[in-house]
């Protein structure tokens, strides 16, 4: 199964363009390029907004997104409102107390869907976490979140604005006896963090890239990323795409 994954979108309102990019555009792009890639489904890590969640920018998405021959799923980021991204996508189903996580059997993998865009999971959200990673225990499972869950190595994102329970998710995962691999966006750049049984997929942003080492931000480069995951009988493969 080929899973196509883009995030950090940051799309605004009609005619913005943040840091001069036309952010609406690369997401066109990006779309008309899985034409190409032809994936089984996408996943939206994230970050759909610019700087806060709105609903027209919301239904501009979809409007898009309808016109796809393969589903999609969704994920709020940081930048995002939960509950929004629910109504729009038609997950509001999936919402638990204004948080939106859900589980899903792809080809057969066990595949989760959380909700950081607080920085953290709820109480209520780790329940559920831990109880599907116990009754998953005996499989390799896939996680679909916006943060990365640990540390990267890239100086300002780590300091600034990583993920609030890193020693909590790395304890879960590690008392797993199963391998974890976790696909996910925020920080605007691509790496692969290798820790014990978690893999962590980072996957680049389609609005702009980073620079790993400043300890401010700096821009690396505007290339769109998209990251194929395919996941076969042999295992799981990842590719990032630049357009």
């Amino acid at each position: 199964m080929r899973i196509a994954f883009i995030t950090d979108l940051h799309i605004d309102a009609a005619g913005v363009n943040p840091k001069g990019v036309d952010v609406r555009q690369n997401f066109l792009n990006t779309l008309a390029f899985l034409s190409e890639l032809k994936p089984a489904c996408l996943v939206l890590g994230g970050d759909i907004c610019n700087t806060a969640g709105d609903p027209a920018i919301y239904e501009w998405v979809c409007q898009q997104l309808a016109q796809l021959p393969f589903p999609h799923y969704v994920i709020p980021g940081n930048h995002d409102d939960s509950v929004m991204v629910a109504e729009a996508f038609g997950r509001k189903h999936n919402l638990h107390d204004n948080e939106l996580y859900f589980a899903l059997p792809l080809e057969g993998r066990p595949t989760l869907f959380l909700d950081t865009s607080k920085g953290e999971l709820s109480p209520q959200q780790w329940n559920w976490l831990r109880e599907y990673m116990a009754a998953l225990r005996d499989n390799n499972v896939l996680i679909f979140m916006h943060h990365p869950p640990i540390p990267a190595d890239v100086t300002y994102m780590d300091a600034h604005d990583s993920f609030h329970q890193s020693e909590e998710f790395l304890d879960l995962v590690k008392g797993s006896s199963c391998h974890v691999t976790v696909v996910c966006g925020h920080y605007h750049v691509e790496k692969v963090v290798q820790r014990g049984n978690l893999m962590m997929l980072i996957t680049p942003s389609t609005f702009v890239q980073i620079k790993h080492d400043p300890a401010e931000i700096e821009i690396d480069n505007y290339y769109v990323g998209i990251r194929e995951i395919n996941l076969t009988t042999h295992g799981t493969t990842s590719t990032v795409h630049y357009l």
